[in-house]
């Protein structure tokens, strides 16, 4: 199932990726946090967030909703100490609202095709 965090205190609900990929999400989280504020609305046009992708259905459903017809602005590797990398990849929803989706490099693949 697909998670959506915004906040620095739901990385506490993330509990079966690796710890690399926790410190580059609240890295994400601050950047957004520090630009927009901590209590942006992220319905409204402002920021954005990190998506956590766990599936090929959870990435169906973003190809074919919000990231439907869209680039990557850029990808970038996490390496993981356990084996399996991560990739974090930005796309720009329009010019100050932004989605971060995180997955398995595996994952990441069926995303770019």
């Amino acid at each position: 199932m697909m998670k959506k965090i915004y906040k620095e205190n739901q990385l506490l609900e993330v509990n079966n990726i690796p710890s690399e990929v926790i410190e580059s999400i609240k890295a994400t989280i601050d950047i957004l946090n520090e630009n927009y504020g901590a209590n942006r609305d992220i319905e409204s046009d402002l920021g954005g967030y990190v998506v956590i992708a766990e599936n090929i259905v959870d990435i169906e459903i973003l190809k074919q909703g919000k990231l439907q017809g869209l680039i990557p602005e850029y990808i970038d590797m996490i390496e993981c100490s356990r084996g399996i990398n991560y990739t974090s990849i930005v796309y720009i929803l329009s010019s100050d609202y932004s989605m971060v989706v995180v997955c398995t490099e595996e994952l990441s693949k069926f995303l770019l095709e």
